[in-house]
């Protein structure tokens, strides 16, 4: 047998391994002109792949197995490029042929374009019954991407070879994957997009293991110095919960280690402490920050990414690395670092979300804190409706719980209009509301009890309780119907308001004033007090309202059914208003008198009754003022 070089111009398939290397049983060991070759079992490089991966991971293994293919397609290239061909067709084709001849995979090109003046190359070819992908089935079971390393690696480092120019293959189908056969695709690196070879390129480049021990040293190093620095930091703001500080205390901690600006806010982003700004400041910074959050929903963007740790790039000057407050699995708040500047360490995300902890304990501490009380104060204002309580118990009891017993009382009942919510979502809205009526009263200082029975909620207050000079009962309850109204947008609240009693021990007949007056409310009318209602208030309060509204079907029903409109029935209330006088109740109404008289003629002739006679008119008065009272009546638009 002739060296390489001596060998006659050849075809690829006329390939024979004895031309190429020596086998110990056919060629003298001393013959240096052939490569010496051996077998090694599929199973066993199988098995290879399975402790490169355990030791080294799938990244670093794909990387150590195309660059072993590269290697060997080198060498091949090396062989084939000393051996004379027909064409230059002839040497590409003798890669797939090598590849099935090593017992790799049965190799065939598909379509080769090639241009070697130009250093232009384009190749596809199949890969059937791959030894690495049947290995890797009967390892790993189906793999979700390509897995023929060493195949891939061997066609660029072959090619790259020959050519003269860096070639890189790609396996767009793989049998490892569930596809029938293998099929790769080869180009040059120039002809690959950019976004692939970036991706790729690390695989081709050799690790140095002592580097990346190294840099893995390194970075353990720091990490071990950023747990010393969030432990100290954890210890501390533990301290500052023990010692039952404030959500001010905690940021203004954060603020004297980091040097960094911090928000801490509810879910609606309202500023609940801030550290290293001036309050003012930190309002601007949550009002802002409101309008980014509202932005995003109109936009119907995705709200989720806040459940988790993240950096926001609210403006360009503006950045915050924002945390979740958790309270019972459910954000009650975020922390919030602000970066006017500068990039975000590690490190910063870590104390964050200590700080983030700590304010979630704060919250559950004062959550059970109102709970408890709440329990108290709301078990206190029911034995007191329950009218059991002696006078002494009653003021051991509001001593106990640090309520001032200041005359004169008065009760509000709020109720929610019925809206559709599953038994769940009642009780959590139930719980928000009442914890948000506790700071409302609370940041204003007044003396409450604050408690619930048949889905209302009661607030039993004093009069005198209302801190501001300016605000008188009636005001103080529209503000507070301002501030439901505001803070629940979607919901429509009912107010009912007693009138005044000088006993703590009435408040069970403040109860049935207030209940009464709620039951009045409408949509029309959403804030109804006793003391307006007169003798409808009494009426309404012995509960016989079917019996009311007989009343009102036997004295103005006629009239009711007759007028859809009910202008002829708003006219007979200003008439008997204004005491049955025609002049006053036609300039009231901006009627001429004539059209007044024909008016009043008509209600004499549907009601079948005089309608300016004393007992008459006074039995329909009292039903049109019962009437107003159940909302059907709404004289304002008359």
């Amino acid at each position: 047998m002739g060296t390489l070089k001596s060998m006659k111009t050849m075809r690829a398939k006329d390939l024979d391994l004895n031309k190429l290397y020596k086998f110990i049983n056919q060629q003298d060991k001393a013959d240096s002109e052939h490569e010496r070759i051996i077998t090694v079992p599929t199973s066993a490089l199988g098995t290879l792949r399975q402790e490169l991966i355990a030791t080294l991971g799938p990244e670093r293994t794909k990387g150590f197995l195309l660059r072993y293919g590269w290697h060997c397609g080198v060498s091949d290239g090396i062989k084939m490029k000393g051996m004379s061909w027909e064409n230059e067709n002839e040497l590409i084709w003798a890669g797939p042929k090598m590849h099935s001849l090593h017992g790799i995979v049965e190799s065939e090109p598909l379509f080769t374009k090639v241009d070697f003046s130009n250093g232009v190359l384009h190749f596809e070819g199949t890969w059937k019954n791959s030894y690495e992908a049947k290995e890797y089935i009967n390892l790993f079971g189906f793999s979700a991407h390509p897995c023929c390393h060493t195949l891939v690696g061997y066609a660029s480092g072959y090619l790259s070879t020959i050519f003269g120019k860096k070639v890189i293959a790609q396996e767009v189908q793989c049998e490892a994957m569930g596809d029938e056969i293998c099929l790769c695709v080869c180009k040059t690196v120039d002809e690959w997009d950019t976004e692939f070879w970036t991706k790729e390129s690390k695989y081709y480049e050799p690790n140095n293991i002592s580097d990346e021990l190294d840099q893995t040293y390194g970075k353990l190093i720091e990490e071990r110095d950023n747990l010393d620095k969030t432990f100290h930091i954890h210890n501390r703001l533990m301290k500052e919960i023990l010692r039952e500080s404030d959500l001010s205390s905690i940021a203004s901690i954060q603020h004297q280690i980091t040097s960094m600006p911090i928000l801490i806010e509810d879910t609606n982003f309202d500023l609940l402490a801030v550290g290293g700004l001036s309050e003012q400041e930190g309002l601007q910074y949550s009002k802002h920050m409101k309008t980014v959050m509202n932005t995003r929903k109109n936009k119907k963007q995705s709200l989720k990414d806040l459940d988790k740790t993240i950096l926001l790039e609210v403006a360009n000057d503006h950045k915050r690395l924002i945390s979740p407050i958790f309270l019972h699995q459910k954000i009650a708040g975020y922390c919030t670092f602000l970066y006017p500047e500068g990039t975000v360490k590690e490190l910063d995300r870590m104390i964050l979300e200590r700080a983030a902890v700590a304010c979630s304990i704060y919250l559950l501490n004062e959550r059970t804190r109102f709970n408890t009380e709440q329990r108290m104060r709301g078990s206190f204002l029911e034995d007191l409706l329950s009218q059991q309580l002696p006078i002494d118990e009653i003021i051991n009891r509001a001593h106990n719980i640090d309520f001032k017993l200041n005359e004169p009382y008065f009760m509000i009942v709020l109720n929610r209009c019925n809206a559709r919510s599953t038994l769940k979502e009642e009780l959590e809205f139930s719980d928000q509301l009442m914890a948000n009526l506790l700071t409302f009263f609370k940041n204003k200082q007044m003396n409450i009890l604050l408690g619930q029975k048949s889905r209302n909620v009661m607030i039993l207050l004093s009069e005198s309780s209302i801190s501001k000079p300016e605000l008188n009962k009636k005001n103080f309850c529209k503000e507070l119907l301002s501030y439901c109204s505001e803070k629940y947008p979607r919901h429509k609240f009912k107010f009912g308001i007693s009138s005044n009693c000088d006993s703590i021990e009435e408040v069970s007949n403040l109860y049935e004033e207030s209940l009464t007056s709620s039951k009045i409310a409408n949509h029309h009318k959403n804030l109804v007090f006793y003391d307006d209602l007169g003798i409808i208030g009494i009426l309404f309060k012995s509960e016989n309202s079917r019996e009311i509204k007989r009343f009102i079907d036997k004295t103005i029903g006629s009239l009711i059914q007759e007028d859809k409109n009910m202008e002829l029935t708003k006219t007979l209330h200003h008439y008997l208003n204004n005491g049955c006088n025609v002049h006053k109740t036609a300039r009231v109404m901006n009627f001429s008198i004539g059209g007044l008289r024909y008016r009043l003629q008509r209600l004499n002739e549907i009601l079948q009754t005089d309608i300016n006679s004393p007992c008459a008119n006074y039995e329909m008065y009292l039903a049109l003022q019962s009437l107003i009272a159940l909302g059907e009546l709404d004289i304002d638009e008359g």
